[in-house]
């Protein structure tokens, strides 16, 4: 298991997160899809269903997450701690493990847990991966009937699970600046990724939703830079109009790879679950870094989502 050690980022402008759209219309979970809601995903670039999920599942994995924060071993591929650990940890972290720009969407690995008690380690945890192996409730929700229906839906194919992260968001947890999920992934841009976020409790822009640029997909790729992240330029994101998706748990956000989002700090005192899945066409062929990074900007090479 690879741990990571977030680097420390300054708090974001409290205007790069505004809320000129509150999404409220989610739809509810009918097994197929109308041409309408098809419609609606291709022209924004996001549906949020309600009621695919049941209350127990979603409970299920929303405990499994929290056991693992306290785990010795969490039984995944990674873990990732914030960068506010840092300061906890000064005089364990060596030196020279300091980050620099280059390694803020990357930070510093380990393969050891951090030396506190697990009451006040758990509070760090920002991300798991690669974990559906071990744990059967994630493992449920990655595979669900529901879920992987209206993916191939979307795509017109048959999809592949190609990526899973539990995106915890702990009090004051730190912000995922705007970007592209493409921007991460060495495949066509011509090809749709998409993503699919998990509400495992109820979320708002205080606690740390997610901001979306509607139909932002649509202008394909965008410059991103290392600033406090793999990120669009915060001028950018700062021009755009933008839309918070609260949701309730167990509501299921299905978003095309290219739509700028992003989430800010969470200001309250609760932890922010979801979990989130990619997923690409079963027929997909990756491409190299440097097609990616002629378009997304070369400072990307070796940034994680």
């Amino acid at each position: 298991m690879k741990v990571v050690y977030e680097p420390a980022i300054p708090e974001h402008l409290p205007t790069l997160y505004r809320a000129d759209r509150v999404h409220s219309e989610a739809v509810a979970y009918h097994g197929r899809l109308t041409t309408e809601e098809s419609t609606t995903f291709d022209t924004q670039g996001f549906l949020v269903v309600r009621g695919s999920l049941s209350q127990a599942e979603v409970e299920a994995a929303r405990e499994t997450l929290r056991e693992m924060t306290f785990a010795e071993d969490p039984e995944c591929g990674s873990i990732a701690f914030e960068g506010r650990i840092q300061e906890r940890l000064a005089l364990t972290i060596p030196s020279e493990a300091t980050p620099s720009k280059s390694q803020f969407s990357l930070g510093t690995a380990g393969e050891s847990m951090p030396p506190l008690p697990k009451e006040e380690r758990a509070q760090y945890v920002r991300k798991f991966m690669d974990f559906t192996a071990g744990h059967p409730a994630l493992h449920a929700l990655a595979f669900h009937p529901h879920i992987v229906s209206l993916v191939e839906q979307l795509m017109d194919e048959t999809p592949l699970l190609y990526q899973e992260m539990a995106m915890i968001k702990p009090p004051q947890g730190r912000e995922k600046p705007w970007h592209q999920d493409h921007a991460y992934f060495n495949f066509p841009l011509t090809q749709r990724i998409v993503g699919v976020w998990i509400a495992l409790g109820d979320v708002r822009p205080e606690n740390g939703c997610m901001f979306v640029i509607s139909g932002g997909h649509q202008a394909g790729a965008r410059s991103h830079f290392l600033r406090r992240d793999w990120q669009i330029c915060d001028t950018e994101s700062l021009a755009m109009e933008q839309t918070a998706l609260p949701m309730q748990a167990g509501d299921v956000l299905f978003f095309d790879g290219k739509i700028p989002h992003g989430t800010p700090i969470n200001r309250t005192e609760e932890v922010r679950w979801a979990l989130q899945f990619h997923y690409v066409p079963v027929s997909m062929v990756q491409t190299s870094d440097e097609e990616r990074l002629e378009a997304f900007g070369s400072e990307g090479k070796g940034a994680v989502c």
